[in-house]
């Protein structure tokens, strides 16, 4: 019951905080206007906008499932990991983001590992490496930010620091210097604690350690690193054209001189609104798009706040059909997706 409670403290606390960033986001905005300017999209576009968001998932769900095949557990013996079954996990994990941020991640890798019965704290790691991987992609691609915003980089800058300084600055230090020791402590207890867990062969803690570590780790054992790669880099190129579409579908790639050059700019700030943790990226998705969009191209409020509300909420609808979908095909529901640990069989034990 106390879990449950603090569960949902989490979630209201996520909420609250998404609805007071989509708040200042929208403030000023004519939502009339915004009603106006969305009715007379051009709606065409959105289908091979769909199309586009689906491939870049079911790329997603290959390279999952080429990390999946490559952990230890996996034998000869094993049927192969369907592809169906990483896309439709990964949609029902993204649909659970708008429940609470980061969720479906937990989510994602229990539904997979109930199905294919490998230890969740393995299929957890390999979800861990491919964050890893988008990350690594993602800082590699913002050193094209510079170039394709050369004027204005020191304002962007601003934009997206000067949140971060603000928030430092107001925050107690004592807070700071608590979190400081809280995190050394915490190292000190991993330098004193793993060496004895290690010598005890039959420890849970080790076992679960290791077969998170074996996640991590299939990275470097998939064979396949050309073909990680690409489906990285097409997974990235479709991130740029769903940037880029919704623009041509409500008009304002001409009047405003967006190409899809200037889109994948906007998709990788836009990413960090995404990344900061709140349920699907509400609030924090719209405030730096419509931020950005405003500095960089003097678009006025109202069609930037179009623009990110077209973007994000198209993006939701698609989650939770395809989530929904997702349930009925696999037959499962949410409350069966809690990740449970559980050994592939006692052999390996």
């Amino acid at each position: 019951m106390r879990e449950l409670t603090t569960k949902w403290i989490v979630r209201l606390v996520s909420f609250f905080a998404a609805a007071l960033l989509l708040y200042l986001a929208l403030r000023g905005v004519d939502l009339h206007e915004v009603w106006i300017a969305l009715k007379a999209g051009n709606y065409w576009w959105a289908i091979p906008l769909a199309g586009i968001t689906v491939l870049s998932h079911w790329l997603r769900a290959v390279r999952w499932r080429i990390l999946l095949e490559s952990l230890p557990e996996r034998t000869e013996s094993d049927p192969p990991i369907s592809t169906w079954n990483t896309f439709f996990s990964i949609m029902i994990g993204y649909m659970a983001n708008y429940a609470g941020p980061r969720i479906g991640e937990v989510i994602r890798a229990g539904n997979v590992s109930r199905r294919v019965k490998m230890p969740f704290t393995g299929v957890f790691g390999t979800v861990f490496v491919e964050r890893i991987l988008d990350m690594a992609a993602f800082g590699l691609f913002l050193l094209t930010i510079p170039l394709i915003f050369r004027r204005q980089t020191a304002e962007l800058w601003h934009l997206l620091s000067d949140p971060l300084w603000a928030f430092y600055d107001q925050t107690n230090s004592v807070w700071i210097i608590g979190l400081g020791a809280l995190g050394l402590a915490f190292v000190i207890f991993l330098w004193v604690a793993v060496p004895k867990i290690a010598r005890n062969p039959k420890s849970k803690v080790l076992r679960y350690f290791n077969q998170f570590r074996d996640g991590v780790l299939s990275a470097g054992r998939t064979g396949k690193p050309l073909k990680m790669t690409i489906l990285t880099l097409a997974m990235w190129l479709c991130y740029g054209l769903m940037a880029y579409l919704p623009f041509v579908l409500l008009g304002l790639d001409l009047p405003f001189h967006i190409g899809p050059v200037e889109a994948w700019g906007i998709m990788l700030i836009g990413a960090f609104g995404v990344i900061i943790p709140s349920p699907g990226g509400i609030g924090t998705f719209h405030f730096v798009t419509i931020q950005s969009l405003g500095m960089l191209f003097a678009m006025p409020n109202t069609d930037a706040a179009t623009y990110a509300l077209l973007v994000h909420s198209g993006q939701m609808l698609l989650y939770l059909f395809l989530g929904t979908l997702g349930i009925l095909y696999l037959g499962t529901i949410p409350e069966q997706l809690v990740p449970i640990t559980k050994m592939k069989a006692a052999k390996h034990e």
